[in-house]
């Protein structure tokens, strides 16, 4: 899938006038950030299927208590292949959709577009393709939550089609 720098430009915009309307009322606005540990794997690239520390900032602002959307940097550090180093990272703009399980305790599930970079040294390279996630959240308090969740990355830059995992926990706060 490949979508035009200026549609992740028009997301990212939208996202910005959501939360700052959100601001504005005060309801749905929220930070976090996340790490935990990614994955990176790709045949472009040889002997590249190892693990490091990733992590992940992120604002979202909930339309109704179980639609969302986030809007966030992920880095998912960087992997040794047989010839080099290649590092990854991006920015995410996410639909999120949570249903509540118990009380406090939400389930988590995502769908976006990422435009992810992938640096191996003498070169580097942007690209635009999707991402997905499964998670669980609790609310520790009406303002502060924990999460737990899974992602999947897919990267389309370099002429490869690289995927990177990332495990992780992390703190959000809700204003």
């Amino acid at each position: 899938m490949k979508l035009k720098p200026q549609l992740l430009a028009a997301c990212i915009a939208g996202a910005f006038v959501v939360s700052a309307q959100a601001q504005v009322a005060g309801s749905g606005l929220y930070v976090g950030g996340n790490v935990g540990q990614a994955k990176l794997k790709g045949d472009d690239f040889p002997g590249l299927d190892n693990s490091n520390t990733g992590g992940k900032l992120y604002g979202g602002y909930d339309f109704t208590p179980n639609i969302g959307m986030e809007l966030g940097y992920v880095d998912l550090g960087s992997f040794d292949y047989g010839n080099g180093t290649v590092k990854a990272n991006g920015v995410f703009l996410d639909g999120v959709g949570k249903v509540m399980f118990a009380p406090g305790w939400w389930g988590l599930a995502r769908l976006g577009v990422f435009q992810g970079k992938l640096d191996n040294g003498p070169s580097d390279d942007n690209g635009t393709s999707y991402k997905a996630g499964i998670g669980v959240q609790y609310d520790l308090t009406a303002n502060a939550g924990v999460r737990a969740e899974f992602e999947r990355y897919k990267f389309d830059a370099l002429g490869v089609k690289p995927k990177a995992d990332l495990f992780s926990v992390g703190f959000n706060y809700r204003f």
